[in-house]
């Protein structure tokens, strides 16, 4: 799996052979500041297309820092509390935050290439790279801040516990590769050096061609970079897929392996009930539990914390180091008979999975016709000392009532009626099996949407954050074989059953 050193090495090349051409060129007259520019203006590109290519990926990962800055300011009892709505706002938009940012960072890439107007470049730099380092400072240092403490009542931190952090990972390279945010906020504080440089010494910058080629260039550049995330977050699914379940993904062989990965202990994080002492105590082997010898339970102290290693799996007798993803949280359930998740994977034929994520619709009253039956009772004499009470119907009427239902929009229940269920139906006549995830709050709902839309396979019910790392489409289908993901449509392009089967026969 690439790591950022490698990626680092690979930028570094690059912008050594874009400084030899450029100093070949007679453009520049320090060698170490134009091949600055060209190192941060390859990193800045590549770190964008790879959020480009699925901005919606970008977009969920605001949402986690909205809901944690939110709740933080939330916390405060000074003015600053009353940025907590904000966020929220901010959260109906998220989209477009995402796609005005990953463009902004693959166009201020170019303009660092092309030395496109200086001193505007390097405070954009400047400004980008600072706020890049607010996040990841806060995601990081969350992890010394207690569950239950706010990240600005610094008298509570205490030592750095991985599993107390707010936002798991910063999302800087996208799905691509997964940062410790350790590793992120330092990543940021080594790129503000550059950013400081620019900004203080602007003109040493170099530039390249003319002004109207640099326009050109730098134009050409964000107007691209726009498309593609528009394509991507509105038009189709990522083009290159960097998530655990893309096409060809073998799910359940990999929700197997990541059932067997392990954890040691290495020790505790220990409170003092009493005092509010806070205490890392180190195992002296991984895996013992001694700790209660120094820091007994009848002093007051308690575990607040494990401190653990990363996830592995044995392999050979040796261990190997393996990332957890959601593909370990795969879960399925059927409102009568539970989990039914290896159900689904360990089946040999195909099957299509209908994903919504969110059925677009609301609650309305609606008035419905209802039987109403009228009971008679009849007295049957057994015997002079016994009668038995018989009940017969006695007339059967119709009668309007008014009862809440779910009404689903027109465009999203039309899609339903007219493109996914003559899609569904067919497979499902071929001996295909079909069946709609939805999240487990809209599965209250699923009934009505299934009638209101004339839907005829079943719902189940799932984690909506595992239904949207599956795919980027409500509705999108998912065809499956076996565990593994075979193919993947877009609600904008969902085809007819010809061309799927014409694929799987």
């Amino acid at each position: 799996m690439t790591s950022l050193p490698v990626l680092l090495v690979i930028f570094a090349i690059i912008g050594a052979i874009f400084t030899y051409f450029t100093v070949r060129a007679g453009r520049t007259t320090n060698k170490f500041w134009t091949f600055l520019q060209h190192f941060c203006g390859v990193w800045f590109i590549f770190s964008g297309l790879v959020k480009a290519v699925d901005p919606i990926g970008t977009a969920y990962k605001m949402l986690d820092y909205f809901a944690a800055f939110e709740q933080t300011f939330s916390g405060l009892n000074n003015m600053f509390a009353g940025m907590a709505p904000l966020f929220p706002w901010m959260a109906q938009y998220v989209n477009g935050f995402s796609i005005v940012m990953i463009v902004l960072e693959i166009a201020l890439g170019a303009m660092l290439i092309v030395g496109y107007s200086r001193k505007w470049t390097a405070w954009l730099f400047f400004g980008l790279v600072f706020f890049f380092t607010l996040l990841t400072g806060f995601t990081y240092l969350t992890g010394f801040v207690p569950a239950e403490d706010n990240f600005f009542d610094f008298a509570k931190w205490g030592p750095y516990i991985k599993t107390q952090m707010r936002v798991t990972d910063c999302g800087c390279f996208g799905d691509f590769i997964k940062l410790d945010p350790k590793i992120s906020f330092f990543k940021d504080l080594g790129l503000m050096i550059p950013a400081l440089l620019f900004l203080l010494r602007s003109r040493n910058m170099h530039q390249l061609w003319t002004p109207q080629i640099r326009n050109m260039i730098t134009g050409g550049t964000t107007l691209a970079s726009l498309l593609l995330c528009l394509y991507s977050t509105y038009m189709n699914l990522p083009p290159v897929d960097f998530r655990p379940f893309a096409i060809g993904s073998h799910v359940r062989e990999r929700k197997a392996l990541e059932g067997e990965a392990k954890i040691d202990v290495l020790g505790w994080v220990l409170e003092n009930t009493n005092t509010g002492e806070v205490v890392k105590f180190m195992e002296p082997e991984p895996g013992k539990i001694t700790y209660y010898k120094e820091y007994p339970k009848d002093k007051g102290w308690k575990v607040k914390d494990q401190i653990q290693t990363d996830w592995y799996v044995e392999q050979d007798g040796k261990r190997m180091p393996i990332t957890k993803t959601k593909v370990s949280e795969f879960a399925v359930e059927d409102g009568e008979n539970g989990e039914i998740t290896d159900e689904l994977l360990d089946d040999k034929n195909y099957s299509m999975m209908i994903v919504a994520y969110h059925l677009e619709g609301a609650k309305q009253m609606e008035t419905v016709v209802v039987s109403d039956t009228t009971w008679a009772v009849d007295t049957i004499r057994i015997n002079k000392d016994s009668i038995n009470l018989q009940r017969r119907i006695g007339a059967i009427s119709q009668k309007k009532v008014e009862q809440e239902v779910f009404i689903p929009t027109a465009a999203y229940g039309d899609r339903f009626k007219n493109e996914v269920n003559p899609l569904a139906e067919a497979a499902q006549k071929a001996g295909w099996k079909v069946y709609a995830i939805t999240t487990i709050g809209d599965a209250e709902v699923s009934a009505d949407f299934a009638k209101k839309t004339g839907a005829t396979y079943p719902f189940y019910k799932a984690d909506e954050k595992l239904l949207k790392t599956i795919i980027r489409a409500t509705p999108g289908i998912v065809i499956w074989k076996d565990g593994q993901v075979l193919d993947m449509y877009h609600h904008r392009h969902i085809p007819t059953f010809d061309q799927v089967s014409a694929k799987y026969k």
